[in-house]
């Protein structure tokens, strides 16, 4: 075929399958012929469709020739349209659009470079899932880009990574051809027995890790909102899977990994049994799924592979042995439908009572006095007790008449660490009536992360946010990807009277990148940190190493930084692998006289098994761990902000980065970790080399004086002491403190998001209507995808001031009854407490024009 004179050879053939969608019909073919792909093919098959379709696909085929095909046929179904669509694909690669939904212009483009780039059989991508009753898109399968690349024998974990669905895939024709596999005819949940089985020949799944294809999830209509005996089908489709796994040879060899992906989508099917009305269906359900699992995995109840991909938290183990029960389902099953979704909202509340804690909290601050001597401490929202809150602690403790208390998620465990170490301190269990009451009670808050979502600061407390280290890694609105995760951070800093800052690097970073010059009316404090003053005691550190019994060892401290799925959230089992087989070889060339200490994130740390190891050992429990770091001769960490404080100690530093090119590509850096002056290594044999020959104990930084200015400088012995005369008893003296409080006298206007924003253009033109030296912009978290990631990150950051929040309503649960009743008092006091927790002492010039809760 020529265009314009010039042959273009058929890159890709996109697959469009039509029945009774003329509605969405011409945004879904808007978006296949405006691609930007030159070489394309859009066959349109008109599956028997009953509407006004054919006379849309006529006309597109008409005004777009060389592009549009359009073909009829009698109504066999979904997967019969496709499969009749595939005889007349010419394509080098196929591809499928279901025609209710549309793809970003640059999908095929995009997809098509990334396989020729990687040579690979077929390639997947990112898509947005869109609820257009609720005005939402939310982000999916996006991120885990070490597992693409590779074939599905060498990552069977792939099979549970990414979803099924045909339509954000791109595979080569000729694995169609060779293979003669076809989607399954008369059967929902096609995807899932047609797609896996060809992905098996596929030499390589490679990924565009972007959001390109918009899935427009349960319309009325759709067969995924519809809840109907054809869900029963999921089964063949599960049949026709493992029976082609089987053929092929393959089938113990992916045996756990398919263990997992039959549970999962069985088990999803039946906690779907509150939206079915008739009994029958249910235990007909239940009696053939537990059939089909005997059959193929006869050892299931044993080997049900990953937990987090068998629907239930790791700690769930009573709940997960009665979902392994047929006696169990059948009575959910039998249970009358009100009953079950009453369980359901009992449950859900005693896992996860926040709405609760949230009434009561709010009932504390409006009723209860604030406690003049009270003071409540908080790491890591209670995951441990470590950090700056403890040097404060540890030191107030010594001044008479205070009561602590200190946030904890592990009570017995942090209990014992208190006694150990003789801290008068009340340990509060962080989801627990109590704790809500000493937050809205206590004179003085000391944390280093974030309080509730729902906090406000009362005006008798003083709060301190000691943030918890000189970032190297990028935060806020200067992260690459993830903007939106900034919005309780935010909230928290602007609550605070006081930020503490160890350097003026770390001031301006987080000042800017939370938009706090701005917006924030407290007052900044540049001062070393409480939990740094250890480092500048030797004698303390060998003390200690002497007491444990390891004068005479060379011990190393290994703290890598967290690396999960799509590094935001999820374990990641490759990390959990890699940090393995890191440590199997480490404990290989270690000698007798050297040990190997290692404190991984909480979400690994019990994947690693020390009693397999000789050398390396755990961080022990009780001691504080600044305290242990200190007695230790070797410093080895990549990303994380523990170099800087161990850097006092002027002892040796290693930074190993395995992965630096992926990690920086993911997150970044405000400095070049390359140029930092430690002993730097970047694959595993030199480290291994490394620590066989000692050489890292022979590594220095010691005369790098621009490093100790930068980074160090202002860190004292007393640090506690000096900031808790300030906090506690107002003496600021030999304090460097600046006071934001000018922002209160400059009135600002307000402009709220109401929704999703589909397009930059509609970005663009509400910036440009809304836009004043004055103006805030604040964009709901629902609202805020990875697009409007990339606008502000690559155009808008440094032109507009913005918070991102999350909507609560903080009201008392009586408040919130006549909220709902519309009395319009409630609702201007819900305005106005969103006003107080999200921008504390902003005047708002246009507050009155403004119904959303912010």
């Amino acid at each position: 075929m020529k265009i314009g004179g010039k042959d273009l050879e058929k890159k890709v053939s996109i697959i469009v399958p039509v029945y009774g969608v003329e509605q969405w019909l011409p945004r879904c073919l808007d978006s296949l012929v405006n691609q930007t792909l030159q070489g394309i093919e859009i066959i349109v098959v008109n599956d028997g469709s009953p509407d006004n379709s054919q006379s849309i696909i006529d006309q597109y085929e008409k005004k777009y020739p060389h592009l549009v095909k359009g073909y009829k046929k009698e109504n066999g179904g979904l997967s019969d349209a496709r499969n009749f669509g595939l005889q007349y694909a010419i394509g080098e690669y196929i591809a499928f659009v279901d025609s209710d939904d549309y793809v970003d212009i640059s999908m095929y483009e995009k997809m098509y470079n990334k396989a020729i780039e990687e040579d690979a059989d077929a390639v997947t991508c990112g898509y947005f899932s869109v609820n257009e009753k609720k005005n939402q898109r939310k982000s999916r399968q996006m991120g885990t880009m070490h597992l693409y690349g590779k074939s599905l024998e060498e990552v069977p974990v792939l099979l549970m990574t990414f979803a099924p669905f045909a339509w954000n895939k791109m595979i080569r024709r000729s694995i169609f051809e060779e293979t003669n596999i076809k989607f399954p005819k008369g059967i929902i949940y096609e995807d899932i027995c047609t797609m896996y089985p060809l992905l098996l020949y596929c030499n390589k799944i490679s990924k565009v890790n972007e959001e390109l294809y918009y899935y427009i999830e349960e319309r009325e209509g759709s067969i995924t909102a519809t809840y109907s005996p054809k869900k029963i089908q999921l089964l063949d489709s599960l049949k026709i899977l493992n029976d082609h796994y089987i053929k092929a040879g393959k089938f113990e060899e992916f045996h756990d990994v398919l263990v997992a992906f039959n549970l999962r989508h069985i088990y999803f099917r039946f906690k779907e049994f509150s939206k079915y009305k008739k009994t029958g269906f249910q235990l007909k359900l239940v009696s053939k799924s537990f059939k089909h699992l005997k059959k193929y995995f006869p050892d299931w109840r044993k080997n049900s592979g990953y937990y987090q991909n068998f629907t239930l938290a790791k700690d769930r183990t009573i709940k997960r042995w009665f979902y392994k029960r047929r006696l169990y389902w059948y009575i959910v099953s039998l249970m009358p439908l009100k009953l079950i979704l009453l369980y359901r909202k009992f449950e859900k509340h005693w896992r996860n009572p926040k709405n609760i804690f949230k009434y009561y909290y709010t009932w504390c601050s409006k009723h209860l006095k604030v406690k003049e001597k009270n003071a409540l401490f908080e790491s890591f929202h209670g995951t441990d007790i470590s950090d700056s809150p403890l040097a404060m602690m540890q030191e107030l403790q010594n001044r008479k008449g205070y009561k602590i208390y200190v946030t904890t998620n592990n009570y017995h465990e942090h209990k014992e660490f208190l006694e150990e170490n003789h801290l008068k301190a009340v340990p509060v269990k962080l989801k627990s009536f109590k704790y809500q009451k000493i937050l809205a009670t206590s004179k003085y808050l000391i944390n280093n992360v974030s309080f509730p979502t729902y906090f406000i600061k009362r005006k008798e407390q003083i709060h301190l946010n000691t943030w918890h280290g000189t970032p190297l890694k990028t935060l806020g609105k200067n992260m690459r990807k993830g903007i939106e995760s900034m919005y309780n951070i935010q909230h928290n800093f602007l609550q605070a009277d006081y930020l503490l800052f160890p350097n003026e690097f770390t001031k301006k970073h987080i000042m800017e990148d939370y938009n706090l010059n701005h917006l924030y009316t407290g007052k900044t404090i540049v001062h070393g940190y409480p939990r740094n003053s250890i480092f500048m005691d030797k004698e303390a550190g060998a003390e200690l190493k002497n007491n444990l019994g390891f004068q005479d060892k060379i011990l190393y401290t290994y703290m890598p930084t967290w690396r999960g799925a799509n590094s935001y959230k999820g374990i990641g089992h490759d990390y959990i692998d890699t940090i393995n087989d890191i440590l199997n070889r480490v404990d290989q060339v270690l000698s007798d006289d050297e040990i190997f200490f290692v404190n991984l994130h909480p979400n690994v740390k019990s994947e690693v098994d020390y009693r397999l190891f000789q050398h390396i050992r755990p961080f022990p429990e009780n001691i504080p761990k600044y305290e242990f770091i200190n007695c230790t001769d070797v410093l080895i960490t990549d990303y994380s902000s523990i170099f800087f404080d161990f850097s006092i100690t002027r002892k040796p530093i290693v930074l190993f980065m395995y992965d630096y090119e992926a990690y920086m590509e993911e997150r970044g850096t405000y400095l070049n970790a390359k140029e930092l002056p430690f002993y730097k290594v970047y694959d595993l044999e030199k480290f291994i080399t490394g620590i066989r020959n000692k050489e890292f104990l022979k590594s220095t930084y010691k005369g790098d004086r621009s490093y100790y200015e930068t980074y160090i400088n202002y860190d004292e012995k007393n640090a506690a002491g000096t900031l808790n005369d300030g906090i506690f008893e107002g003496n600021w003296a030999n304090v460097k403190i600046e006071d934001y409080s000018f922002n209160k006298d400059h009135p600002k206007k307000l402009y709220v998001f109401q929704s999703k924003v589909d397009t930059k253009e509609e970005f663009d033109q509400i910036i440009k209507e809304n836009q004043g030296p004055d103006t805030i912009f604040a964009i709901r978290k629902k609202y805020f995808d990875a697009k409007m990631n990339h606008w502000l990150f690559d155009e808008y950051n440094d032109k507009l001031v913005y918070i991102i929040y999350g909507y609560t309503r903080c009201l008392t649960w009586l408040e919130l009854k006549k909220w709902q009743k519309s009395n319009e008092k409630y609702r201007r006091l819900a305005r106005e407490r969103g006003f107080q927790r999200s921008l504390p002492n902003i005047t708002i010039t246009n507050k009155n024009e403004i119904r959303n809760v912010i």
